[in-house]
C-alpha cells in the first residue's frame, strides 16, 4: 500500500527535450532538477489532493523526496538485479503501445471489418506437418500434387474424406460451409477471404497443419440469431425405420406448438438436447459457421417470434423458434474488439515488425556484408558445429550498425544453438542470418526505448515516475518501515522513553490459553507442564500431543475475548472458535492496567517509531547532501 500511494504521489518525470526553455531550478546532491521535472509533480500532487498545497509547502516536500532519491542512489539500489529485473518489465510493458506501428495496425482494423460485412463459403484439405525432419516438405509436396488432381476434375470432396488430416472431413467432405471473420486462424481467414470464387488456392500453413482451400461462394454477413429449439435425437447407426419414429414424435410437437402450446415447457420436457433443454431450449448467440449449415439455414431465415417446421440435421430432427437477430454493428463498434483479436494471433506481429522497419531506416541500420561474405567463406570450409561457435565467441568483427550503436560478431554467437545441424554450408547461413536478424530487431528496440524518454513526454513521465517510486519505496523500507519491525532494542528502547503516551481506559488480561480436545489430553497436558520450560512450550507441546493441543497468548481487555472473560472475568463458559478444542485452562497470567513492554502496544508503538526514524533521517539527509534553489527559476512555476 505505501510503495503505491508514494508511486501515486511523490512520483518524478523524465526532463522534457526543450532545455533552453527548461531551465534548472534547483540542484540537489549535484545533480540537475529541471523546471519542468518540479512543475508537472506540483500540478499531478494537487490535482490529487482535496486541499490544493501551496508552492512553497509543496517545494519543501518536494525537496525531501528528492533527497531520499539521492540516498537511494548513492546506496545503490538501482544497481541490484531485483531492481532492474522489475523496472525492466515495467519499462516493457509500458513502450509495447509504442512499439506497433498504428498505420499498420489500423489497416489491419478496416481489413477484419470489412471482412466481417462479408461471408465466404470454403471447403479444404489438411494435412499434417509430420514428425520427422524433411515431413513438412514431402506434405506440401503431396499437397500439390492433391491440388493438382482437383484441377484435372476429380472431385475434392472424396479427396478430402481420403487425405484430409482434418477429422470432421469424414463427415462433411471438407466443406465448412460459410465462416466469418475472426472464426479461424489469420492465416486461414487470410487466403479464404483472397482467393477468387471457384478457384484453389496453393498450399499455405497455419499452425494446424498445411492447407488448400477452394472458395464456393460469398454473400454479405447474416449478422448473428438468438434461437430456442427442441431436438429430438438420432441414435448412433439408425435405420430409416428408427429415424421415422423420431419424425413422427416431431411432428406430434411440433403440431403442438401450432396448437398454441408453450414452446419452452415443451422443450423442457421432451427436447433430447438436455444443455439446452433446462433453459426452455434457448442456444447462446451464433453466427455463421458456428451450427451445422441445415440449423443455420433454417434458423437465419425465420422471422424474429417464427417457429420452422420439422428439420433434419446429422444429429436428428429439430424445430426452432427464432427468438432476436442482430446485425455486425459499425466498425467503431467492432473496434475494440477487432484490436483485441489482432493483439491475440499473429497479427499481433505484424504492427511490431512493421514499426521495426521505420525505426531501422530512422536509425539507418546497414549490416556489415563484408562480414557476412566472410562468415559464409569460414563455412564452406569449417562444418557448422560447437567449434565453429566458439571461434565466432572471438570474433569482434562488425556484423551491424545503426545510430551509435555497433554490433559485433561476438554479441550473437551466444545466440547460436551450437547443437543446430544444417543439410549445407548456404542452410547453416541462412540460420545464422535469421539469429543476426533477432539481434538487430531486439538491439533497435532496447534503443528506441531509450529515446522514447525524449521523444514522448507522456511516455517519459511514467518511466521516470515509476523509476523513482520504487527508488523511495526501498530505501523508505530499508530506513524506515522494515527496519522499525526488525529493530526489537529500538523499538523498546522507543517505548520505555514514552510510556506515558500509552495507556488503556480499561485493564486487561495478559497470559496465556491453552486448549485441548478432551478431558484425557488436558490432564496429560497439564502432567508435562510440570517439567516443560516455559522458553519451549510451544514446541514441547505441539511435538507431544501435535494436534490434539493450541496454545493461544492473549492480551484483552473485558468483552473482547470470551474465553478470557470466562476464565478471569467471571463469564460464562464461553465456545472456543475452533470447536473440537472443547476443553481451555489459563497456563499463566495477570490482570494489568497499563502495557508492560512495546509489545502490548506494538501497533501504535511501531506507527511512532517508524515516525521517529522517519524524521531522524531526514535531519541526516539535510546535513548529508548539498540543496541549492534557484529562487528566480521558482518565481516563474506556474
Amino acid at each position: 500500500m505505501r510503495k503505491k500511494l508514494f508511486l501515486g504521489a511523490l512520483a518524478v518525470t523524465a526532463l522534457f527535450s526543450w532545455a533552453a526553455k527548461d531551465p534548472v531550478l534547483m540542484k540537489i546532491n549535484g545533480e540537475d532538477v529541471k523546471l519542468s521535472e518540479f512543475e508537472y509533480l506540483y500540478h499531478k500532487n494537487n490535482q490529487q489532493q482535496l486541499e490544493k498545497e501551496s508552492l512553497e509547502q509543496y517545494v519543501d516536500r518536494f525537496v525531501v523526496y528528492k533527497l531520499k532519491v539521492a540516498d537511494a542512489k548513492n546506496a545503490g539500489i538501482d544497481t541490484t538485479a531485483s531492481f532492474n529485473r522489475e523496472f525492466n518489465k515495467y519499462r516493457d510493458d509500458l513502450a509495447r503501445p509504442y512499439m506497433v506501428d498504428s498505420a499498420t495496425i489500423y489497416k489491419l482494423v478496416d481489413e477484419a471489418y470489412d471482412r466481417k460485412t462479408r461471408e465466404v463459403h470454403v471447403a479444404h484439405i489438411m494435412l499434417s506437418f509430420g514428425e520427422k525432419p524433411g515431413d513438412e516438405v514431402q506434405a506440401e509436396a503431396r499437397l500439390d500434387s492433391i491440388r493438382t488432381c482437383i484441377l484435372n476434375g476429380e472431385d475434392m470432396g472424396e479427396l478430402a474424406v481420403k487425405y484430409s488430416f482434418d477429422r470432421s472431413a469424414r463427415a462433411n467432405k471438407g466443406d465448412l460451409g460459410f465462416i466469418v471473420s475472426g472464426r479461424y486462424p489469420y492465416d486461414f481467414e487470410k487466403v479464404a477471404y483472397s482467393t477468387p470464387i471457384g478457384e484453389i488456392s496453393k498450399p499455405f500453413r497455419t499452425d494446424y497443419g498445411i492447407h488448400i482451400l477452394k472458395v464456393l461462394g460469398e454473400r454479405p454477413t447474416q449478422g448473428e440469431a438468438l434461437v430456442e429449439h427442441i431436438l429430438k435425437l438420432y441414435p448412433r447407426d439408425a435405420n430409416d425405420s428408427i429415424k421415422n419414429v423420431k419424425k413422427q414424435q416431431m411432428d406430434s410437437i411440433y403440431n403442438a406448438v401450432m396448437a398454441g402450446a408453450d414452446f419452452e415447457e415443451l422443450a423442457e420436457k421432451l427436447s433430447d438436447d438436455k444443455n439446452s433443454a433446462s433453459v426452455g431450449g434457448q442456444l447462446r448467440w451464433f453466427s455463421s459457421g458456428m451450427m451445422v449449415p441445415e440449423f443455420e439455414n433454417v434458423a437465419f431465415a425465420l422471422k424474429n417470434n417464427e417457429v420452422s417446421k420439422p428439420f433434419e440435421t446429422a444429429y436428428g430432427i429439430h424445430i426452432v423458434k427464432k427468438l432476436n437477430s442482430r446485425t455486425i454493428g459499425t466498425l467503431e463498434e467492432n473496434k475494440s474488439a477487432i484490436i483485441t483479436a489482432i493483439n491475440g494471433d499473429s497479427r499481433a506481429s505484424l504492427g511490431r515488425e512493421a514499426k521495426l522497419e521505420i525505426l531501422k531506416k530512422e536509425y539507418k541500420l546497414k549490416e556489415n556484408n563484408k562480414t557476412l561474405q566472410n562468415l559464409e567463406k569460414q563455412l564452406t570450409a569449417t562444418p557448422y558445429d560447437s567449434t565453429f561457435v566458439e571461434s565466432l565467441k572471438q570474433n569482434d568483427a562488425e556484423l551491424f550498425k545503426f545510430a551509435k550503436v555497433s554490433v559485433k560478431v561476438n554479441e550473437i554467437a551466444g545466440a547460436l544453438n551450437p547443437k543446430m545441424q544444417f543439410k549445407d554450408a548456404a542452410d547453416a547461413m541462412s540460420y545464422i542470418k535469421m539469429v543476426t536478424k533477432n539481434v538487430e530487431n531486439a538491439k533497435v528496440e532496447d534503443y528506441e526505448k531509450e529515446q522514447l524518454k525524449t521523444k514522448n513526454s507522456d511516455y517519459g513521465n511514467l518511466l521516470n515516475e515509476y523509476y523513482n517510486g520504487m527508488m523511495l519505496y526501498e530505501i523508505s523500507n530499508r530506513n524506515v518501515w522494515d527496519k522499525a519491525n526488525r529493530d526489537t532494542e529500538g523499538l523498546e528502547n522507543f517505548f520505555n522513553d514514552n510510556r506515558a503516551k500509552y495507556v488503556w481506559e480499561k485493564p486487561k488480561f495478559k497470559g496465556t490459553v491453552i486448549y485441548t480436545t478432551n478431558d484425557s489430553v488436558e490432564a496429560l497436558v497439564k502432567e508435562a507442564l510440570k517439567t516443560i520450560e516455559k522458553d519451549s512450550l510451544v514446541q514441547s507441546l505441539k511435538k507431544q500431543f501435535k494436534r490434539d493441543v493450541r496454545i493461544e497468548k492473549i492480551l484483552a481487555e473485558k468483552g473482547e475475548n470470551a474465553v478470557v472473560d470466562a476464565l478471569v472475568f467471571g463469564g460464562e463458559k464461553a465456545t472456543p472458535k475452533v470447536k473440537r478444542f472443547n476443553n481451555y485452562f489459563l497456563y499463566e497470567g495477570k490482570i494489568i492496567d497499563k502495557p508492560e513492554v512495546a509489545t502490548d502496544v506494538r501497533g501504535p508503538v511501531t506507527s511512532d517509531y517508524q515516525n521517529y526514524l522517519e524524521e531522524e533521517w531526514v535531519k541526516e539527509l539535510k546535513e548529508k547532501y548539498p540543496v541549492v534553489i534557484d529562487e528566480k527559476v521558482l518565481k516563474t512555476v506556474k
